[in-house]
């Protein structure tokens, strides 16, 4: 092992943090980390563990971060606020990324999705498919999207067109950006076994400010 690697692994065992109780590796020292980082995990006013995993790549965080935010931000997201939560809380569904469901809910609550749509979020591809369910047309197309992204890394080329009708060419685009960012997060919370949150208070009031609309 590196000099680097053993200062790093004694820096994280020294740091005791109350937060981790099943998280597979520490989560980062706020106050420890560099300027740049600490600066991103200070955006939000509250404890994300997520981001204090992601936060360990020097890096590659801050530019996450800034596809994170712009998600966050309805003058850069260019899809409506709850295309984005139907995207993530359909990623973390079908991926079973408790914590990434759980931490999105409260936004698409904050923004109103329907509870038919939260109830039905664990649905089959084949009942997208066959119209079943409370589904939008162009709901379904996105469904169609993130489940044959998630089942085979790609798209059917009628898939692709039909979305077309509905989504122009960025937001198509976007969708699959969307995608990957939380279907990578997914596997950085699934691997790393990352620690529920603590409970916030005042959470949906915070949402509001944080996260604008369309």
């Amino acid at each position: 092992m590196s000099t680097n690697a053993q200062e790093s692994n004694t820096t994280a065992e020294v740091f005791d943090d109350p937060f981790r109780k099943t998280c597979l590796v520490p989560y980062v020292d706020v106050e420890a980390a560099p300027p740049a980082i600490q600066q991103k995990l200070k955006v939000l006013p509250f404890r994300r563990n997520i981001f204090l995993l992601l936060g360990h790549s020097h890096g590659l965080f801050p530019h996450l971060m800034g596809v994170i935010g712009g998600c966050f931000d309805g003058k850069t997201r260019k899809i409506p606020l709850l295309d984005w939560q139907l995207i993530v809380l359909r990623t973390a569904t079908t991926l079973g990324a408790k914590y990434e469901y759980d931490v999105n809910l409260p936004v698409a609550e904050v923004y109103e999705m329907p509870q038919a749509k939260i109830d039905a979020m664990g649905c089959s591809a084949e009942d997208v498919r066959n119209g079943i369910g409370p589904w939008t047309e162009r709901d379904r197309l996105i469904l169609r999207i993130v489940d044959e992204q998630l089942a085979t890394y790609t798209n059917e080329p009628q898939t692709i067109k039909d979305a077309l009708h509905v989504l122009s060419v960025e937001d198509l685009v976007e969708v699959l950006i969307i995608l990957g960012t939380y279907a990578l997060i997914a596997r950085v919370i699934r691997g790393l076994k990352i620690d529920d949150d603590a409970e916030i208070p005042g959470l949906k009031d915070m949402l509001r400010k944080a996260v604008t609309s369309d």
